[in-house]
């Protein structure tokens, strides 16, 4: 809620018993995902609502771009399948609350404090999730057939009636399994 880019990706060489910091100033990187073939990283940035790529190899190893932004709703756990295709997923188990989009369109010397503030309400007073279950698939642009990263799909259930506040996700056997904080099952989605 505080909004501070504090998060970092860091790599532990067990070898060498040295940590590097792979990527910092993230925006509460709360998914991260590693190819199949180990070229990149995908990183859910949950309050920008959009999925950064971090590449391992290449001409652009050491860099970091955006996949894809201006997602509907604030992502969460990332899966990178290793199975049959080259598609990553991305569980999305809000839309943007309207209030914390009015916050961040405020100047940032008021925006801070508004969010300050709001850390420290009661529980009881802070605004709800809304009820939306979702995933986004994202081809990484990895492939020949595509020359960027782009969505290629995106699960709803926007008002939450069958699966609601999906966390995580992951591809199995050409299923998603989709997991939550407040569910008590998995969710299953035949790709």
């Amino acid at each position: 809620m505080r909004g501070k880019r504090t998060g970092r990706i860091l790599r532990y060489n067990p070898k060498s018993d040295k940590v590097d910091v792979l990527v910092s100033d993230l925006w509460f990187a709360n998914g991260i995902a590693v190819d199949k073939e180990e070229t990149f990283i995908m990183i859910s940035e949950t309050p920008a609502a959009r999925a950064l790529k971090y590449h391992l190899t290449g001409t652009k190893k050491g860099t970091t771009e955006t996949m894809v932004d201006q997602l509907p709703g604030m992502v969460d756990g990332a899966c990178c399948n290793h199975e049959m295709s080259k598609l990553c997923y991305a569980a999305i188990p809000t839309p943007i609350p309207s209030l914390i989009n009015f916050i961040f369109s405020l100047p940032p010397f008021i925006e801070i404090h508004l969010r300050t503030l709001m850390m420290m309400l009661p529980k009881s007073l802070a605004p709800e999730p809304v009820p939306y279950g979702g995933v986004v698939e994202i081809s990484p642009g990895n492939d020949a057939s595509y020359t960027s990263h782009h969505i290629s799909r995106i699960f709803q259930d926007p008002k939450g009636e069958n699966i609601k506040m999906i966390t995580g996700v992951t591809v199995h056997e050409n299923k998603l399994y989709l997991a939550s904080l407040t569910n008590d099952f998995i969710g299953v989605y035949d790709l």
